[in-house]
């Protein structure tokens, strides 16, 4: 297949071998991703759908929320979920990437898994952090939660659906009181179409937390 007319091709990440179907292609948006034994062909940008990751307050936020946690001991915990069971790989991997943003690197430790209902993921990030981690998935009303907690301060971030009219809502709690920010009617799905052209390519990491994702489903374990 020769696709060189187009600007932009969308596969969708769940079919097998999808990589083969980028040949052609100048850049590839994948949703839905997961891990493909195929290669993908050579100079492809490759841009992914990470789900609520991709929201542009998470982005505008993350550096504050970063600053929060520069301290002996804190907390990451988040709670996501989805509509159907085939959607927990979803949920996970857009929890690992804002995880490893906030965090550099994530070390998993401890999962339990069932494939019908959810997982539950601890871990913490890199040693010089120290900040513990909580991930879980469960199947319900769509929306991600994340809250951080440190002796500085605490910051709670809720994430509806990606196809509710709801803002992203992100409080800070310090000594002085509960502080928010306006918020941005944006979905995350529609930032990502709205930000491609300028982007980034997806880089390497994310392939890693693709693998992390399909190994804690699949094999429920590390």
């Amino acid at each position: 297949m020769v696709l060189s007319h187009a600007d932009i091709l969308v596969v969708d990440g769940t079919v097998p071998g999808w990589p083969s179907s980028c040949t052609g292609a100048r850049a590839v948006l994948v949703d839905r991703p997961r891990p493909d034994d195929d290669d993908l062909p050579r100079g492809i940008e490759l841009y992914v759908d990470t789900g609520y990751a991709a929201a542009p307050i998470w982005a505008e936020t993350l550096p504050r929320i970063q600053d929060s946690l520069d301290s002996a001991a804190a907390l990451i915990e988040s709670i996501v979920a989805v509509p159907c069971p085939d959607e927990l790989a979803d949920g996970l991997l857009t929890q690992l990437v804002m995880a490893r943003s906030l965090l550099g690197t994530v070390a998993v430790e401890l999962v339990t898994v069932d494939p019908d209902r959810g997982y539950v993921v601890t871990g913490k990030g890199d040693t010089a952090s120290g900040v513990f981690l909580s991930l879980s998935g469960t199947v319900g009303p769509a929306g991600l939660a994340l809250t951080t907690a440190s002796p500085k301060e605490r910051w709670r971030v809720d994430m509806p659906a990606h196809d509710s009219a709801r803002p992203v809502s992100i409080a800070r709690f310090d000594a002085t009181g509960t502080h928010t920010g306006r918020p941005r009617f944006e979905s995350p799905r529609r930032a990502l179409w709205r930000g491609i052209h300028t982007a980034r390519p997806s880089d390497k990491t994310l392939l890693t937390d693709l693998a992390t994702v399909a190994r804690i489903l699949r094999e429920r374990l590390l």
